[in-house]
């Protein structure tokens, strides 16, 4: 009997011991399809009334977001990584006065092509992680009746953070969260059917998202 459990015991650490050195992620690649949601950034706000108020504001419209990444880890700390994401919404006009609705005018379609360094801290299943990137946000924006259809790229900062979950060496799920923050210059924006909008220098963007990661 003690022979039996002694053999139990070593078999039993002799899979642990495998499947933690598994989840050593170093010299592999990582595929990370995933979905969420975009929680859109204020653009600007109207001009002043004669009171110096600002009558209405802009901003972009929550929506679902979605796309891929693919990284390589260089050990089990350092991984590189590119980023696909898009989300397709539009201009939402916010007016001060409560007895006023929203208004929806014109789409927006939303593309970040990002790189970035990830953090992943643990060498378990469970692999929390910090990452920092740049890159480039495409605005690609159709106003009818207005300014028609026109894509402008700005360079864009992103700083995020989530959990990797590995239910195998090769397959997992994982939960992101991630602000991203666009450089718009000086440019004007339309606020609504008559309003012209003077945008701030920056508008920033955060997205939630959940999806598998494939590793090998």
């Amino acid at each position: 009997m003690k022979t039996r459990i002694a053999l139990f015991v070593a078999l039993a650490a002799l899979a642990f011991a495998g499947t933690a050195s598994a989840q050593l992620r170093s010299g592999t690649v990582e595929i990370n399809g995933f979905a969420g949601y975009l929680f859109g950034g204020g653009l600007g706000h109207g001009p002043a009334d004669a009171n110096f108020n600002y009558p209405y504001h802009v901003d972009i419209g929550d929506d679902l977001n979605y796309g891929g990444r693919i990284g390589y880890n260089f050990n089990s700390v350092f991984e590189t990584e590119f980023e696909y994401a898009r989300t397709e919404t539009n201009f939402v006009s916010n007016p001060d006065r409560s007895n006023l609705p929203n208004v929806d005018f014109g789409n927006l379609t939303l593309q970040y092509f990002m790189g970035y360094l990830t953090f992943n801290f643990g060498h378990s299943r469970l692999v929390p992680y910090f990452t920092i990137g740049g890159g480039v946000a495409d605005f690609d924006t159709t106003v009818p009746g207005f300014l028609g259809t026109r894509s402008k790229s700005r360079g864009t900062a992103a700083i995020g953070g989530g959990v990797k979950y590995f239910f195998s060496p090769h397959f997992g799920i994982r939960g992101d969260g991630r602000l991203y923050s666009s450089y718009l210059g000086s440019e004007t924006v339309l606020c609504g059917y008559y309003y012209t909008c003077t945008q701030t220098n920056w508008v920033t963007n955060f997205v939630m998202n959940g999806g598998i990661v494939i590793a090998f």
